[in-house]
């Protein structure tokens, strides 16, 4: 047989397998990481809600002894109760970015995230009223004037600080870890934010043995706001699961949420001796799950298989496999 025959038919077997072949996918992407080596808060990453810019954030440094995860540097958080965002809540806080002049990366929809990171609090941490320390915050819809028409709502997804009475003193109370989901599958959600339902994901969970030291924290996540949806989240720390949870965990805007590391206390109790919260951050990072590239539709891929074969290009001993579309995901486990 001439060269060209075999060509023909080298040629034929390849496009046969590509036709035949089911969706392609991509590995998973890396979206956001930050251990804050560049020994600055760098504003093309970070997109801050800091409202002491002078001492809000700011960077520790291992040679200074300052608590540090891996490297020489890590965020220092600071929040006093006179840090007021514009609604007059006690916030400081940071949105990681994909690009410059990104407010903050929203992740989509039904499409799987992996994010990390690592957070030191103070071994003299005193219980109080809960408290964000990581959060993950949804954009509510706006009108074409760009004004917002849903009311402030709590955060889809929130690692939180709280407290628990300790069972061998009662009536003393000790740090607790606590991770709730807020969801709402109305387009518009009520002003009174009566359609928001709350999940309870990680009941309060004494969280002495964690200060002053560095805790690992890997949130798997799948946002959708459908009852019915494919919405999950899967939380590790420690390289241990400690919560599971699979259902809606988004609302229903048109875009998704996005997240955000640093302290808010919406409610500073007016009799508290609590006057200042520090927290420590290393190590972010986000990955999102791979895309399927989107095959021919198994139809059309017999059609042109069949034209194929109608104009003499191939041979009748050409195996291959028609398989269901289909849609595949891949994370890096990662640590």
């Amino acid at each position: 047989m001439s060269h060209t025959g075999h060509r023909s038919k080298r040629t034929l077997l390849i496009l046969l397998l590509l036709l035949a072949a089911p969706e392609l996918a991509r590995g998973a992407e890396l979206v956001f990481e930050d251990g804050f080596e560049s020994g600055a808060i760098d504003r093309d990453l970070w997109n801050p809600q800091v409202y002491d810019v002078t001492g809000g954030a700011t960077l520790a440094t291992a040679s200074g002894g300052g608590p540090v995860r891996s490297g020489e540097y890590a965020l220092r958080i600071k929040l006093e109760e006179a840090d007021l965002d514009p609604n007059g809540k006690s916030r400081s806080e940071l949105r990681p970015r994909s690009y410059p002049t990104e407010i903050a990366y929203r992740a989509a929809y039904d499409v799987p995230h992996v994010y990390t990171l690592s957070l030191y609090l103070p071994p003299d941490w005193e219980p109080d009223a809960p408290e964000i320390v990581a959060q993950w915050h949804g954009k509510p819809d706006v009108d074409e004037g760009g004004e917002d028409i849903e009311p402030r709502r709590s955060p889809p997804l929130a690692l939180r600080m709280t407290y628990l009475e300790d069972p061998l003193q009662p009536g003393s109370f000790l740090p607790a870890w606590n991770i709730v989901v807020h969801w709402d599958d109305l387009p518009v959600t009520t002003d009174d934010t009566s359609s928001v339902q709350l999940v309870t994901i990680l009941e309060p969970t004494d969280a002495s043995p964690d200060l002053g030291r560095w805790v690992d924290w890997r949130f798997e996540v799948t946002w959708d706001w459908h009852p019915s949806g494919t919405g999950s989240v899967r939380v590790v720390k420690d390289g241990e699961q400690v919560a599971l949870y699979s259902g809606p965990n988004a609302f229903n805007d048109e875009e998704g949420p996005n997240s955000k590391i640093g302290l808010y206390k919406w409610n500073w109790p007016p009799d508290t001796n609590i006057d200042l919260r520090v927290a420590y951050y290393d190590d972010i990072r986000i990955e999102r799950a791979a895309i399927a590239v989107p095959s021919l539709a198994i139809t059309t891929r017999i059609l042109l298989v069949a034209m194929l074969f109608l104009l003499g290009l191939g041979s009748s001993s050409c195996v291959f496999a028609l398989s269901e579309k289909r849609r595949s995901c891949h994370i890096d486990p990662g640590r």
